[in-house]
């Protein structure tokens, strides 16, 4: 698996250490990767290796914690552009948040699924030259 760079990663919070704390929501358990405490935490299902945002509610970033290294990777891939594009091309930017989206889309289509997890928002974040 590709190691994560955290500061690449565009979650808030402390980055944890193993043996890395757990936490417990509906009867699953999940380790603690980062935790933004009284907010949220980018966890992992114990049981089954996916990756979630814990914030009151589950929210599900990306089938295994090998799809997030690659989602992590393409998103900064797509960080490093935008640093290249005039911020006043929004046009540029756009296309660069897409192209993000595409290929975080082609490691795992369920991490984009819906327009408010974790990825999608990420990625038109970038698009709007955030």
């Amino acid at each position: 698996m590709r190691a994560v760079a955290r500061k690449k990663v565009p979650f808030e919070g402390t980055w944890t250490k193993a043996p890395y704390p757990e936490r417990s929501h509906d009867g699953r358990t999940f380790a603690v990767l980062v935790d933004d405490p009284e907010i949220e935490a980018l966890v992992v299902d114990r049981a089954t290796g996916e990756v979630f945002v814990l914030d009151g509610s589950v929210g599900l970033v990306n089938r295994s914690l090998s799809r997030f290294a690659e989602s992590a990777a393409a998103y900064a891939a797509a960080r490093k552009r935008a640093k290249s594009i005039d911020e006043d091309d929004d046009e540029a930017l756009e296309a660069n948040g897409e192209q993000a989206l595409k290929a975080i889309r082609a490691i795992d289509a369920d991490a984009v699924a819906d327009e408010n997890q974790f990825w999608a928002v990420a990625t038109e974040e970038l698009g709007y030259g955030m």
